[in-house]
């Protein structure tokens, strides 16, 4: 058959379906076309994927910081914690970048909701190191595991689901990859994770559903979910870890088991968790030695106070009446009260106004002399563990609020006559391992010293280092805010230290600066107490009475500056500059930290 133009007409039918499949081919390439990167539609479904994942590790951050807490303390766990966030983060983009070509486009999502789920158990074998590792290297191994390596997974992840964009066909090899990043980091990541410091606390103080070991678990789950692939081991191998939670890690409060975890570790060492909780200040505690019977309220990696147990052998034994502060300086700070004014004001018409409870020493003494007495505390938990397990009478007026706040709008009223004024004032604030800063600027202290009655008289408890600037400038401010009418003691004399406890510790000492708002009467002078202002406390008998062998000298001109004048002035400490101080705030925090060691033992911080 010779080749050449078909000549049979098709069937009607036959060409109207080969026309229209011909149309619909050429319709459908011109509706796909090329694929556009920036659509609405893509960057909607980009800022889906990386908006969760940026959120979790901005959470993962200040959690992470409240679990070191507890071993660690607040402000040696923060060190350079900001700097550290916002570079792995940016390490995480990097290492995008470089192994891209190496690694494909294998989603590092599972395996960082696995290692989520397992941090709490990684935290708790690292607890156990804390006292050979000390605070530095501790905090930063333990916060590297237990944060970095999950923001550097994020930004990993993040620059990956970024890839959709094709950002570098557009801003090149570099800015494709560096621009994202420091947007991402800087006006999305670190908004975040501020924003999330703040409200953290909030949730956990409005449920215990979210504490911070509780917290790990759930930022675990969410970035689970946060997973577009779902592989079925992840599942598998997730679960261990929830079931463990309940049944092997001291640290979280979701079981009955877990309390009796802590107290079958520091049985060994003879302690027992009485109680504890997360509030808005920290991690708290009521813990007891059961070898010397003393008793004690913990405060993350501080003290707030302890007390001697009365015991039947030591009432019957050692003739004991009521149970005994543990520092001597809460007993010296009812000292107050010796403070010879002009007019003596009778107990019973006094008034007193506590900054800070602790476990309320003080303040119970004020209340047993018949002292109309308020408290202002910041946590609730603290009044809640002083008056169950401290014995805090119930009989005065207790303000749960930040005492900057609460002092000024109290000082505001003052000056319209309209305030309550106080002859006895005490200030003791210092928890977390170091000196709230704010609560010791000038301002605050004018504030403080206008809530005072005319011949009122103010002690003020300070822990510090007399050899750093910034407990000389602290003390400096305070004889200024009340014109030089004050005198400071030490609660114990000083004692004879080898170069490597020196070296760690400093003179790191507890001191009670008492200062009277009159400038008339000449020099402090205290009454000498009689028996019934000992309330029965052979403690008091022996420390009520500030010892002039303990007397310090307020600081020469160690710290000055122009005063404007032509002449030097000491520096005082002012409102705004507490950043100024940070550094040295740490130092102080770090020693600290080695005084809390010789007190309780490491296992007692560890097990929490």
């Amino acid at each position: 058959m010779v080749k050449g133009r078909q000549t049979v007409r098709l069937p009607q039918q036959h060409r109207k379906n080969d026309e229209m499949s011909k149309k619909a081919t050429v319709d459908a390439t011109k509706e796909v076309g090329p694929r556009d990167p920036l659509s609405p539609q893509n960057i909607q479904s980009v800022l889906l994927q990386i908006l969760p994942l940026l959120t979790l590790a901005a959470l993962t951050s200040p959690v992470s910081q409240a679990t070191l807490s507890p071993v660690y303390g607040s402000i040696p766990s923060s060190i350079n914690h900001t700097e550290a966030i916002t570079a792995t983060l940016l390490l995480g983009f990097i290492a995008r970048h470089l192994w891209r070509e190496w690694i494909g486009d294998v989603s590092i999502q599972p395996y960082l909701t696995l290692w989520a789920f397992w941090v709490p158990f990684a935290e708790m074998f690292l607890f156990k190191y804390s006292d050979s590792w000390g605070p530095i290297l501790g905090a930063i191994i333990t916060g590297l595991i237990g944060c970095h390596v999950l923001l550097v997974g994020t930004g990993y992840a993040v620059a990956q689901v970024i890839e959709g964009l094709e950002l570098q066909s557009t801003m090149g090899v570099v800015g494709g990859v560096a621009i994202p990043a420091l947007v991402l980091d800087f006006a999305v990541f670190r908004p975040l994770e501020f924003g999330l410091a703040r409200l953290v606390p909030m949730l956990w103080m409005w449920s215990g559903f979210f504490t911070p070991p509780k917290l790990l678990y759930i930022i675990a789950g969410a970035y689970g979910l946060a997973s577009r692939p779902k592989p079925y081991w992840l599942l598998s191998l997730s679960i261990p870890s929830i079931l463990l939670a309940f049944f092997a890690n001291p640290h979280i409060d979701a079981s009955p088991r877990n309390l009796e975890l802590v107290n079958e570790g520091v049985a060994a060492v003879n302690w027992t968790v009485l109680d504890r909780s997360w509030s808005n200040t920290g991690y708290l505690s009521v813990v007891e030695n059961t070898e010397l019977n003393y008793r004690a309220l913990r405060c993350d990696h501080s003290l707030l106070g302890g007390e001697w147990l009365l015991t039947s052998e030591r009432r019957e034994n050692e003739g004991w009446l009521v149970s005994e502060p543990i520092y001597a300086v809460f007993s010296m700070l009812e000292a107050v009260r010796l403070i010879e004014v002009p007019t003596p004001v009778p107990d019973s018409s006094a008034n007193a106004l506590v900054i800070g409870l602790g476990i309320g020493t003080a303040p119970k003494a004020f209340i047993t002399h018949g002292i109309n007495t308020t408290i202002v505390e910041l946590d609730p938990k603290v009044l809640d563990f002083a008056t169950k397990y401290f014995g805090l009478p119930t009989n005065h007026t207790s303000v749960i609020r930040d005492a900057v706040s609460w002092v000024k709008d109290q000082a505001t009223s003052t000056t319209l006559n309209s305030a309550q004024t106080y002859d006895y004032i005490l200030h003791d604030v210092f928890t977390g391992g170091a000196e709230p800063l704010a609560l010791f600027t000038i301002t605050f202290l004018t504030s403080l010293r206008s809530l005072l009655t005319p011949e009122g008289v103010i002690a003020i408890n300070y822990a510090g280092d007399l050899n750093i600037p910034l407990t000389s400038t602290i003390l400096t401010t305070i004889q200024r805010t009340f014109n030089g009418q004050c005198k400071i003691y030490r609660d114990a004399p000083p004692e004879p230290e080898s170069a490597d406890k020196k070296s760690a510790e400093g003179d790191f000492l507890n001191m009670v600066v008492f200062c009277r708002n009159s400038a008339s009467g000449g020099e402090i002078t205290f009454r000498k107490p009689v028996k019934k202002d000992f309330l029965g406390s052979r403690s008091k008998e022996h420390y009520l009475l500030p010892k002039a062998e303990w007397e310090i000298s307020f600081p020469s001109s160690i710290s000055k500056r122009d005063d404007g004048k032509g002449g030097k002035a000491l520096e005082v400490f002012e409102k705004g500059s507490q950043g100024k101080w940070r550094k040295q705030q740490e130092e102080s925090a770090l020693r600290h930290w080695y005084i809390m060691r010789r007190v309780l033992p490491a296992k007692v911080w560890e097990m929490w």
